[in-house]
């Protein structure tokens, strides 16, 4: 029987960047805190930011919209001509796999 090796290595720069990541957003927090004037800036940024995504996303849809016209206008309308839809017509259907022969 073959045996595997088991490797182990530390985690510790990892647990190290998630606890330095944890006290970044607490110093963070504690700064807006005591600077509201600047929170409010970056909340006006960031919904002049937000409204300027929506309108760019909104000018590339129309563009879209514009630019499939001529595909749509070359292509045409198909539709089917000289076709009977009667109900007369119609045939039930017989399935061998639920049905016993008769």
């Amino acid at each position: 029987m073959k045996m595997s090796k088991i490797e182990k290595k530390s985690t510790l720069g990892s647990a190290l960047l998630i606890l330095l990541l944890a006290f970044a957003i607490v110093g963070i927090a504690v700064f807006l805190i005591l600077n509201p004037g600047i929170l409010g800036n970056l909340i006006a940024i960031a919904i002049i930011a937000i409204i300027v995504i929506v309108v760019i996303v909104v000018i590339i849809y129309i563009a879209m919209a514009l630019l499939a016209l001529p595909y749509y206008v070359h292509k045409g309308e198909t539709y089917q001509t000289g076709a009977t839809y009667d109900l007369d017509d119609v045939k039930p259907v017989k399935e061998k796999d639920s049905e016993k022969k008769e």
